[in-house]
């Protein structure tokens, strides 16, 4: 079939939610009116949580003591707190989401229904996705797809997707939901006041250094990459672009597949690809009746993933299951290319440098590198870097769930340095969050399953590929210094 013409649009590549918040919308008065009615309803939620935390270091508000609060005041708060988050909607369910990734933030039990967060949002109406697509399209639908499913075979926070019929190939159509772009840019613009607002009373009532302080600010942070990362996943002219950059890098890897871009079809609220099917990787059951073994799966993906991180310096940040899958060859299919990151040669240097000394257990080391990566703060004391490293690794080496150890290790960090964030660069957050994601898939199948000590055959695999493929990196150098540190090991006397 002949795709239909694009018309022009010189606001192609702007950002998605800026253009949703345009000055029209956010001067008329009904656009005025819903801020409002939608800043209420946040601030109602919030207030109540608020007050009591506020309670907790004084009960009567301005006067007397810090209150006790036991553990099931804490399992009652942090039901609460998953209620009302599951309640206010996307913007809010994404933050808790990568909250429950921070063991250092909260205690166990916030945690704990922080990672039970689901993006449960109802599909949008057949006749929702047809007028989307015809206003995209210009043309009813019958005239750019053969066939089209009206049920969507997969619905995310921000669109869904179906499958159709182009051309005589199978594809699958994602489209963003009509007005999310909107709703979420009100929400981000109320919750980066209120946390404005409370940082400016904390420093008001000279409590910049308080425990709460610094939550407010790491939250304002994870705020701020939550919003930068949904701006991304609604912008399908550069998911559109990370997944033809991808598809070229991984061509000769035959161990992964991504799916092609059908560009014609594409625009900027609609990504059209080939339909690639395949068995959800968390699908146990489905992997063995295919005659796979999962763990084995799960190191292809490890591998896969060194690649993108440690050669190419582009990677997919959000493996979850629901974006990765196995084809009947044992081939990872990756799928929603929303969130790509890229990392420089000196980050992946010094990612080479950890995982080797991480495969011999060298934690002085590691810690080393974390200083001059600047990942731990210049003024925070070394011997207490050290007792944290050796702690993780302890944790590390245990058949425990990997959620369980993340709480552990930022256990350990909140009891030793109290609430001193790590100084975590840009490019490394997503790094972190995708081992996180890899572990978690891995004791999908094994308890305790971990990247260092269960797949390290596929870690080595991957260092061996770096070493080979990247010129940039100082081998001579880099290999040297990790011998020296060695052979000084077996010179050193345990203290």
């Amino acid at each position: 079939m002949t795709p239909p013409s694009s018309t022009a649009n010189t606001s192609l590549n702007a950002p998605l939610l800026d253009r949703a918040t345009s000055t029209v919308a956010r001067h008329s008065v009904a656009g005025r009116y819903q801020v409002a009615r939608r800043a209420a309803e946040v601030v109602g939620a919030a207030t109540p949580l608020l007050l009591g935390y506020w309670r907790d270091e004084q009960r009567f508000f301005f006067f007397g003591g810090s209150r006790e609060v036991t553990e099931a005041m804490h399992a009652q708060r942090a039901r609460r707190i998953r209620s009302e988050i599951e309640r206010l909607g996307v913007g809010f369910i994404k933050v808790g989401q990568v909250v429950s990734t921070r063991g250092d933030l909260l205690p166990e039990p916030y945690l704990n229904e922080l990672r039970a967060l689901q993006d449960n949002l109802t599909p949008l109406t057949f006749q929702a996705v047809r007028a989307a697509l015809e206003a995209a399209y210009g043309c009813p639908l019958e005239d750019v797809f053969e066939a089209f499913e009206p049920a969507p075979i997969a619905t995310a926070s921000i669109g869904q997707v179906h499958r159709a019929t182009y051309d005589g190939q199978p594809v699958v159509v994602k489209l963003i939901r009509p007005g999310i772009e909107h709703q979420l840019a009100t929400d981000f613009r109320i919750v980066t006041t209120l946390l404005r607002f409370l940082d400016e009373q904390l420093v008001r009532f000279r409590r910049e250094n308080s425990d709460v302080h610094v939550l407010t600010r790491l939250f304002s942070q994870i705020v701020t990459e939550v919003n930068a990362g949904l701006r991304e996943e609604m912008d399908f002219v550069f998911e559109r672009a990370n997944a033809e950059r991808l598809g070229a890098l991984l061509a000769d890897n035959p161990l992964v597949v991504v799916p092609k871009v059908i560009g014609e079809l594409c625009r900027p609220n609609v990504l059209v690809l080939e339909y690639r099917p395949g068995i959800k990787i968390s699908d146990g059951d489905a992997l063995r009746a295919a005659g796979f073994r999962p763990l084995e799966i799960v190191e292809r993906l490890v591998e896969v993933y060194l690649e993108m991180i440690l050669v190419h310096g582009v990677y997919h940040a959000d493996p979850h299951p629901g974006n990765v899958a196995v084809d009947e060859r044992g081939r990872i299919i990756l799928y929603d290319f929303g969130i790509v990151r890229t990392l420089s040669a000196r980050i992946r240097e010094s990612l080479l440098k950890m995982t080797l000394d991480g495969l011999r257990g060298d934690v002085s080391a590691i810690v080393d590198e974390l200083y001059r990566m600047g990942v731990v703060d210049p003024a925070a004391d070394r011997a207490t870097a050290l007792r944290v490293g050796e702690k993780f690794r302890e944790l590390y080496l245990r058949d425990m769930p990997t959620a369980e150890r993340i709480e552990g290790v930022g256990r350990y960090m909140r009891d030793a340095f109290g609430y001193v964030p790590l100084r975590m660069p840009k490019e490394m957050v997503y790094v972190f969050r995708v081992v996180s994601m890899l572990e978690g898939l891995g004791t999908c199948f094994k308890p305790g399953w971990n990247i260092m000590a269960d797949a390290s055959p596929a870690v080595q695999r991957g260092i061996r590929k770096m070493m080979m493929a990247n010129e940039t990196i100082r081998w001579p150098e880099l290999v040297a210094q990790w011998v020296g540190r060695w052979v000084r090991s077996l010179f050193t006397r345990p203290a």
